[in-house]
């Protein structure tokens, strides 16, 4: 089987490291997890514009709900957008100093895509008992929103984080990949 350009490389020295297949390869999925992300948060602020836009012929109640919704679908979209561009951003330059052609650069890369991956999901599973705990807390329309509102975004980042963790992932961590120690190595 032959493999020409950057991917290629890449994925034949990461193979040859044992931490990379071609449909693992740490480059791609970052690119496909940036992508995603920005799409989710393009979806996420159009959602909310149009809940503004839908709260205006609704009753006070329901208005102060959609409202309060449609605020968390615009933060949280804009915020999912700002790390995947900040997430492509990195992947570019790191890709065009070489470190796709390099196996310990793409294991090391893939151990922090892995990482920060599970460490998101963690966060995410907090977002969701946020959610709850404003729904269970802040018993008014606008409550009902923004709890509603974390849910929702938590829910989905939840899946979203661990889908692609779960896609990622080539095995237990090694103990380097525990303790941010010892990439240099590979």
């Amino acid at each position: 089987m032959r493999l020409t350009g950057r991917l290629g490389r890449a994925t034949m020295a990461g193979m040859r490291a044992g931490h990379a297949t071609r449909s693992e390869d740490p480059w791609r999925r970052a690119r496909v997890v940036g992508r995603q992300l920005a799409g989710w948060a393009l979806a996420s602020m159009a959602a909310g514009a149009l809940l503004i836009v839908v709260a205006g012929g609704t009753a006070e109640a329901t208005a102060a709900t959609l409202r309060a919704l449609a605020v968390q679908f615009i933060v949280w979209g804009a915020i999912d957008g700002a790390i995947a561009a900040f997430g492509e951003r990195d992947r570019r330059r790191r890709v065009a100093r070489g470190e796709a052609d390099d196996a310990g650069a793409t294991a090391a890369f893939g151990a922090r895509l892995r990482r920060l991956l599970r460490i998101n999901a963690g966060l995410d599973v907090v977002y969701l008992l946020v959610g709850v705990s404003l729904l269970l807390a802040w018993r008014t329309p606008e409550g009902l929103g923004h709890g509603l509102g974390v849910v929702i975004q938590g829910g989905f980042l939840l899946g979203f984080d661990a889908w692609h963790g779960w896609r990622a992932w080539d095995g237990p961590p090694r103990a380097d990949e525990r303790t941010g120690e010892g990439h240099a190595r590979h």
